[in-house]
């Protein structure tokens, strides 16, 4: 992806200025319940990082004196693998750029390989085109709140989110943590609700953050889906779910986890608190961390 793709302008709000990596923005500024806001230039949520400029690691380092990077990838997506080629785009390893002073903290909330190969799909569906790895991972559901709900569920998912809380209670003053995905969409989306739930964010804030990602990501999904378009392999009814595989979110999928939550866990608090394990009195530490 061309680099001027990821160029962020004074227009998209919660911009923190990168020029090399995608959907790349912040949590500061968002109202809480309690009259007050959560902290600005803390908490980073962005794609990759593999693609940063030396100017995005100077950024990084020099005006949020980032402490911690928190990698949601598989180890697939990370080293390379030549089986889930197609699924992760290359079989290149996409290392994340080393920081001084700055600790790397790796917490998959999936385990791909072991997906894949328990799926029964993708054992008799050969991939040979994207077009066919769209619809697989459209079959295995690799797309949507059932997605997330996945994630969520897990066994790995619920202790990494877990972690990532940990993480962030034991931030330094005065230091920044940077949580990403691959897309920066999916994995970092429900981090991002997450965090902003136990914070006292309205859902519809929420949702709003969420939808940026549409925003940041708006040349590639424009030309993601002239290609769907134009290839003539895609049914008209089925080309939002192609779209979601993609680069592209839905507002209706992360109110579905939101409304998923409140059904079996009575919330998305009780959630963090039953499920990840964190405290009320952590969220209160959480709070008075984050909120000003």
């Amino acid at each position: 992806m061309k680099q001027e793709e990821f160029t962020m302008t004074s227009n998209h709000p919660q911009s923190i200025g990168m020029t090399g990596i995608g959907n790349a923005r912040e949590l500061g500024g968002y109202p809480a319940s309690d009259g007050r806001k959560v902290r600005s230039g803390i908490l980073l949520r962005t794609a990759r990082l593999s693609t940063a400029t030396q100017e995005d690691i100077h950024r990084l380092q020099e005006v949020y004196h980032l402490a911690k990077i928190i990698d949601l990838r598989t180890e697939e997506e990370i080293n390379g693998s030549p089986e889930i080629a197609l699924f992760t785009g290359s079989i290149e390893p996409d290392l994340d750029p080393v920081l001084d002073g700055t600790e790397y903290i790796h917490l998959p909330v999936l385990d791909l390989k072991n997906q894949i190969h328990a799926t029964e799909e993708f054992a008799m569906k050969p991939i040979t085109d994207v077009f066919q790895m769209l619809a697989v991972s459209i079959d295995m559901g690799f797309v949507g709140d059932s997605l997330y709900i996945g994630f969520l569920d897990s066994e790995i998912g619920k202790q990494s989110y877990s972690r990532l809380f940990r993480e962030l209670l034991s931030l330094e003053e005065g230091r920044s943590v940077l949580f990403h995905s691959t897309q920066g969409k999916d994995r970092t989306g429900l981090a991002a609700m997450l965090i902003l739930s136990a914070l006292g964010v309205s859902e519809e804030i929420i949702i709003a953050d969420y939808m940026l990602t549409n925003l940041y990501n708006q040349k590639r999904i424009e030309a993601q889906r002239r290609m769907l378009e134009n290839s003539g392999k895609i049914p008209p009814d089925k080309m939002e779910l192609f779209m979601m595989v993609m680069d592209e979110v839905n507002e209706s999928t992360m109110w579905s986890v939101m409304e998923y939550l409140k059904r079996q866990h009575g919330g998305i608090l009780p959630y963090i608190v039953n499920i990840l394990g964190i405290s009320e009195q952590e969220i209160a530490q959480l709070k008075n961390k984050f909120l000003i």
